[in-house]
């Protein structure tokens, strides 16, 4: 665990953009081509390969300067993933009040978090979760056994983790959405290409997902 930057990348991302969903897997075959497959944790990890194309008056405020305060691959910083920046199932539509289901840390906190293929049965070991480490303020709805909770509800956008207070039961469900970046640090030497006078361009921005910011 590193220093984090909050603060989200701003730079505009051009198509051609690509990012991958991946599972941590350790695989073994045997002489008889049998696999044993291990499931190192049960969180997906997102990389991401940007393109960006930059006024030159612009690149130095937008990303150029982040890649210096990050010190390059050291420190995190927060990214905004277009089709999966809300806990709604299609990841766009605007958070609701019974979109996730919160996880109890203890009396009065929960942690945001976001279930993935709610739409189908689960395998036996229950369905993947993306801790949000990092909502975004303004956007939370909290509900108690599907009541919506309109005070006594603080958000820590650091953690993202909910205390309500006075403290629900044990048994109370509570569930909320949100909108949310993730953490993620980058993961390569950036490199600046002179695509014109006033353009510069950035092929290819590895950016990695944190998974304990």
């Amino acid at each position: 665990m590193s220093e984090f930057l909050e603060q989200r990348l701003a730079a505009p991302v051009s198509y051609g953009s690509s990012y991958i969903e991946s599972y941590a897997v350790n695989i073994v075959v045997t002489a008889s081509g049998a696999e044993y497959r291990q499931l190192v944790h049960p969180y997906p990890q997102r990389q991401l390969r940007l393109v960006v194309r930059e006024p030159l008056a612009a690149y130095w405020a937008d990303l150029v300067n982040l890649y210096h305060r990050a010190f390059g691959k050291y420190a995190g910083f927060r990214v905004k993933v277009f089709d999966d920046y809300t806990t709604a199932p299609d990841g766009r539509s605007a958070p609701t009040k019974d979109d996730q289901t919160l996880t109890r840390i203890s009396a009065g906190v929960y942690q945001l978090v976001k279930e993935y293929g709610k739409d189908a049965p689960a395998a036996t070991i229950g369905r993947p979760k993306r801790t949000l480490f990092k909502p975004v303020a303004g956007t939370l709805v909290v509900a108690k056994n599907g009541t919506l909770v309109s005070s006594g509800v603080t958000l820590d956008t650091t953690t993202g983790r909910v205390t309500i207070s006075p403290a629900p039961l044990v048994g109370d469900t509570i569930t909320g959405g949100c909108e949310f970046d993730i953490p993620a640090r980058f993961d390569m030497d950036l490199a600046i290409e002179q695509s014109g006078p006033a353009h510069r361009l950035f092929e290819n921005v590895e950016l990695v997902e944190l998974l304990q910011p």
